[in-house]
């Protein structure tokens, strides 16, 4: 399915704050999401807390499912975090976070967590 993502700073999913009060479990916990409408579940056959696959031309990440009803439908929502810079890049010299063009799909595999990620970004 293809969607459209937004990187949003939300008060309860903040990677700053799971830094500076959590520990690496609760950041991916809270911060390694992807909220969506419930209309794009059904069409996704989906719950949420299932793991989605989202692709975009700069590159594609695994996160955790919530449903969001506020989320208006075709739109996912993802924290600001490394997670969400997975998809994001630079294109004309200017960054590219909003209204990304994206394919979503199921997926078994799960969500990396913080350090995880960074090697595979970053690797020995």
């Amino acid at each position: 399915m293809e969607m459209i993502v937004n990187t949003v700073r939300i008060l309860e999913h903040d990677q700053a704050k799971e830094h500076m009060f959590g520990d690496d479990k609760s950041l991916k916990e809270n911060v390694a999401l992807a909220l969506i409408n419930p209309e794009n579940l059904k069409g996704l056959k989906l719950t949420s807390n299932s793991n989605i696959k989202i692709s975009s031309q700069f590159g594609s990440v695994i996160l955790k499912i919530i449903e969001d009803e506020n989320v208006p439908i075709g739109i996912i929502n993802i924290p600001v975090s490394i997670w969400a810079n997975q998809l994001t890049g630079v294109e004309n010299d200017q960054l590219i976070y909003k209204n990304l063009k994206v394919k979503v799909e199921p997926s078994n595999d799960p969500v990396l967590d913080f350090e995880d990620l960074i090697l595979k970004i970053k690797p020995n």
